[in-house]
């Protein structure tokens, strides 16, 4: 055995995805998921050993320089940023290495300064900068080149609450619904993917375990169906009378309602097409004296759906 031998470790397997031009996709994982990793290859930094890999039908092995002048990379990799020059600086390095004219670059340089709110620091080393600021400048380098396709490595990482609502807000109406660039933002935050992303990638082990519009993957793996119901001064036996309800699988009382003397329950269904069996719960619920002040359909949230998606496949 050789003793400086690594033990090779597979980062990404059986990966086989694809993003329509002009969408924000979504790739969500824990921390060591892969999601890194897929997209340092889809970036050409780094090679696969196996299989293919396309960006706007151009092949990542063979065609690297024709995608690097179209994409983007924002990655908060404090280490890839020159520590001793100022911010200005390290955006003007960037911008020489992408071959931006100088007029240009100094240009967009100050509109990025600006909008990520950089301006006033432009001109203190990297090394002072806090967190949150790196994070921005990350931001701001990789949007130098104008891209069409950009890469989204945990970008709200470091930000406060409002410069990253900003970020998003920013990602989603500017870049693709204005812009219409296509976007594919990694993250492991389930509110960021389900706020931001019409479409994910569920990825867990290296896998990509599932793919596709968010309402559809809460579909699959949403077992039953379940509703909340708001009852005003229900009887004492009316839980149980309701749990006896045909199709009923369980009733549980949640908390107090909104609005005075009424309490709100969950109650799940075996069918999952339609709705035909709660409104017939609905109307038995009624007739045995039940006030219901509200009704809605309870929907999966998108970290539970997580759970399942990971436990299951």
């Amino acid at each position: 055995m050789h003793p400086f031998r690594k033990k090779e470790t597979t980062a990404i397997r059986n990966v086989n995805i694809q993003i329509k031009k002009g969408e924000l996709f979504g790739l969500l994982g824990s921390n060591g998921a892969g999601k890194t990793t897929l997209i340092k290859i889809l970036c050409t930094l780094v090679l696969p050993s196996a299989g293919s890999a396309f960006v706007n039908g151009l092949e990542v092995t063979r065609d690297e320089k024709k995608i690097r002048k179209i994409i983007g990379y924002v990655v908060s990799n404090e280490r890839s940023f020159y520590w001793r020059l100022t911010g200005r600086q390290n955006l003007t390095f960037f911008a020489k290495l992408n071959n931006i004219p100088r007029h240009e670059a100094r240009v967009r340089i100050e509109h990025l300064l600006s909008f990520m709110e950089l301006t006033r620091d432009a001109n203190r080393m990297f090394k002072d900068y806090s967190t949150g600021m790196r994070q921005k400048l990350a931001i701001a380098r990789g949007l130098l080149t104008d891209p069409e396709i950009i890469f989204m490595d945990e970008p709200t990482n470091g930000l406060d609450p409002v410069s990253a609502q900003k970020l998003r807000k920013l990602v989603k109406e500017k870049f693709v619904e204005e812009e219409k660039k296509t976007v594919i933002f990694a993250t492991h935050n389930l509110h960021e993917a389900e706020e931001l992303c019409d479409r994910i990638a569920i990825i867990h082990n290296g896998e990509v375990k599932v793919a596709g519009i968010v309402g559809d993957i809460k579909r699959e793996f949403n077992s039953e169906k379940g509703y909340v119901i708001e009852l005003k001064r229900p009887e004492t036996d009316l839980l149980e009378r309701i749990y006896r309800i045909a199709h009923v699988k369980k009733v549980v009382k949640t908390k107090d309602g909104s609005l005075p003397d009424t309490i709100q329950i969950e109650i799940k269904t075996e069918t999952r097409e339609g709705h035909e069996d709660v409104f017939q719960i609905i109307k038995e619920i009624v007739d045995m004296g039940g006030k219901i002040c509200s009704f809605y359909e309870k929907e999966i949230s998108l970290r539970e759906m997580f759970s399942r998606v990971v436990e299951k496949k």
